[in-house]
């Protein structure tokens, strides 16, 4: 009970990382100059610890922080409070003085501090819903920086959401994703089908259903999938990526993929996103490269086939789609990986 006491909440290093970041962008949208750079190279560092950063302060205090590269006094400080509240004073008045909601607008994928910028100063958008009318009227695709698909992305980002995210139960969505997994499974020239995100991970509740397929002739998986009976509205559609709302209001989105492609999509698309960014630092640890299409070695692929062949490769044992959150699942299967090579390098199997 005193330990709770003393350090309040308990704040990881991705979240302070992830703060850094956010200052970052709100300073570039201020055209403040050095200071970016100068937290984002800060947050970088944080985000590489394997120590929890709250340990190095435990144990050294400010001059611990100090210590880690990129952290002067003024940032270390910013730290202590962070491990101390929960919170940062410094980044809540900068957000204060924002003529945008960044909190609702920094949850739609590719919406850099730039094209924030621009979309407030030329089309007046501040929050979930100015971007939605914007985008539903076609007055972004054409402005700096963007694009007919970037006004699509945008669009299905928060279609249906009601310019806030809605979460779906678990019990509501695994029925209709089956539903979906068996009729696009009858499809003949479906090798594999199966959920991928939140929805694979068994969370309680989900923004979307994410659904993965292995195919050769992806354009008839899409014509057949935005043409299902329930499907209220087709947001896109592509030869591999489709998107689209059924009648219930829940939004699908779909993603083709070559057979020989299989188990490292899934395992990209499955998340979580800390997980995913916990395996890419070990892949370049290792001199690797990992995306969704396989783990690569100077450009040559070294497994993609399976998940296990992907785990396995960045030297993990295969891990447990529920427990891909980053709460010690990959030390845990980094250690049984190790296990079981020792294991067969004294038996000889």
């Amino acid at each position: 009970m005193q330990e709770k006491k003393q350090w309040g909440k308990n704040v990881r290093n991705q979240e302070i990382a992830d703060i850094f970041y956010r200052i970052a962008d709100i300073l570039e949208m201020q055209s403040v100059q050095w200071k970016p750079r100068a937290y984002r190279a800060a947050a970088n560092a944080i985000e590489s610890m394997s120590k929890p950063v709250e340990d190095v302060y435990r144990q050294g205090g400010l001059k611990a922080l100090e210590e880690i590269p990129g952290i002067g006094e003024a940032l270390a400080k910013k730290i202590e409070e962070m491990i101390k509240t929960g919170k940062l004073k410094h980044y809540e008045k900068l957000k204060k003085k924002l003529p945008i909601n960044l909190d609702e607008l920094d949850t739609v994928p590719g919406l850099g501090p730039k094209k924030l910028m621009v979309l407030y100063k030329k089309l007046g958008v501040r929050n979930l819903k100015d971007l939605r009318n914007a985008a539903e009227r076609h007055e972004i695709a054409g402005l700096p920086g963007f694009a007919e698909k970037s006004e699509q992305e945008i669009l299905k980002a928060i279609i249906g959401k009601g310019g806030k995210v809605k979460r779906i139960p678990l019990s509501v969505a695994l029925p209709v994703a089956n539903g979906i997994i068996r009729a696009l499974g009858k499809l003949g020239v479906v090798q594999k089908v199966e959920a991928a995100g939140s929805l694979r991970r068994k969370r309680p509740t989900i923004g979307d259903i994410d659904i993965l397929i292995a195919s050769n002739s992806p354009a008839v998986v899409a014509d057949a999938f935005v043409s299902m009976p329930d499907v209220k509205r087709v947001i896109a559609k592509g030869s591999t990526k489709s998107n689209v709302v059924l009648k219930s209001g829940i939004q699908v989105d779909l993603r083709v993929v070559k057979p020989e492609q299989w188990g490292s999509a899934l395992q990209y698309f499955t998340g979580s996103k800390a997980h995913s960014i916990a395996l890419r630092k070990i892949a370049i640890k290792k001199g690797l490269k990992l995306s969704e299409y396989g783990v690569f070695k100077n450009q040559k692929v070294v497994a993609s086939k399976t998940e296990k062949d992907v785990y396995n490769a960045l030297g993990l044992a295969y891990i447990k789609p529920e427990l891909r959150e980053n709460e010690g699942e990959i030390e845990e299967a980094m250690e049984r990986f190790q296990k079981r090579k020792s294991f067969e390098s004294r038996t000889g199997c």
